[in-house]
Parts: structure tokens; C-alpha cells; sequence
């Protein structure tokens, strides 16, 4: 049991084309894109909205720490990458794991991505999770991959997503993505309590 969360972020990537979703395909099955915020993540140079405290469940100044984590969850587990054009002002520094980014002059595109909320597995959970759940669309990948994310990229409905997923905490993200794109959507609470899921808009 981890009696303290740890703090995650994903991305849904969703193709408002073909109605589908992309999951990560493993030897174990299928998931979401997952990472922890690294240091020199959220870097303010950056830009990109602020998310409050209530629905961020974190300091507002980390919204840019989360969103950099769920864009390198995209890039490290799917080949995704969402960038846009470096701001001429933005200097950063050699020893940033983005710098390698801005040499190629481009950045994290913050912008694109839509926040639907957050959610925090089980008290008794083996490895308690507090992910901070964002979703955006595949047209705004900078990369010449898109839809060409080699074996590990299953394009799924997002109906079919809960039962491939299995992951109770996720799956109601997972099949309402698609539906927020582009929006502004009240964020969502996903908890448990004895053992029953609680949703709450934030």
C-alpha cells in the first residue's frame, strides 16, 4: 500500500476524425500514457493557461509541471510530439531536458491541450496514483508520425476504452476525451470510498 499518491499526469490523444482514441499497446495489455513531473518541467518561460488550486489538486504554479509531464508521457510511450514554434524570448537553460526541444526551435504546446481533471486511486491501492488527466487532438502533433505510432499505438471507440483499459480510475476520462476537445470542460474528481468510485465536478 502507498499511503502517499503519486503524482502523474497523461494525455489522451483523440482523432475527432475517426471518432478513436490512441491507448498504449504492451505485451501487458493496454493503458494511457503515464509520467511523473521531472525536474525542469514547467518551465514559465513557457506560457499556457493556469489551472486554480481546487482543480488542479496542486499549486496552480505547477499546471505547466503537469502538462509538460503528460506531453512527455505522449512523446516517450507513443512517439507523439506536441510542440509548437519556440517564443524568440525563451531562453533555456543547456542542463533543461527540454533544451534539446528548443534547439530544434520549438517548445511544449501547453496550448493544445484541454484539462478534464484529476483522479486518485484507492487508499489500499498497490501504487496510489493521482493523475492529473488532459486530452488532445491528434492534429496538433508537430511530428511527421501522427497517425504512425509504430505497434505501440492502438486507435480504439472510446466505448471499447473501460474494457480495455481496466483501470477504474481512468476509464470515465477515457470515454468522455473525445466529447471535450477544444472545450473548456468543468474538471473531474474521480476518488473511492469503501471501495465504491465517487465522481465529483470540481
Amino acid at each position: 500500500m502507498s499511503a502517499r499518491p503519486i503524482n502523474m499526469a497523461t494525455l489522451i490523444l483523440a482523432d475527432p476524425h475517426s471518432r478513436q482514441i490512441a491507448l498504449v499497446r504492451s505485451e501487458n495489455g493496454y493503458g494511457l500514457p503515464l509520467a511523473r513531473p521531472a525536474r525542469g518541467d514547467g518551465l514559465a518561460e513557457f506560457g499556457g493557461p493556469v489551472i486554480s488550486r481546487k482543480r488542479l489538486g496542486a499549486p496552480e504554479g505547477q499546471t505547466g509541471a503537469f502538462m509538460d509531464a503528460a506531453i512527455r508521457a505522449l512523446s516517450d510511450e507513443l512517439g507523439q510530439l506536441l510542440a509548437r514554434p519556440l517564443a524568440t524570448d525563451v531562453r533555456v537553460p543547456g542542463t533543461n531536458p527540454w533544451a534539446r526541444l528548443t534547439r530544434h526551435h520549438l517548445q511544449p504546446d501547453r496550448d493544445s491541450l484541454t484539462y478534464l481533471g484529476r483522479a486518485l486511486d484507492p487508499a489500499d491501492a498497490r501504487t496510489r496514483r493521482h493523475i492529473r488527466v488532459f486530452t488532445a487532438p491528434v492534429a496538433r502533433i508537430s511530428n511527421s508520425v501522427k497517425r504512425r505510432g509504430g505497434e505501440r499505438v492502438a486507435w480504439v471507440n472510446p466505448e471499447k476504452a473501460p474494457e480495455l483499459l481496466q483501470d477504474e480510475a481512468l476509464d470515465i476520462f477515457a470515454e468522455t476525451a473525445l466529447a471535450s476537445l477544444g472545450g473548456r470542460p468543468r474538471p473531474l474528481m474521480v476518488s473511492f470510498r469503501a471501495g465504491q468510485r465517487q465522481e465529483v465536478r470540481l
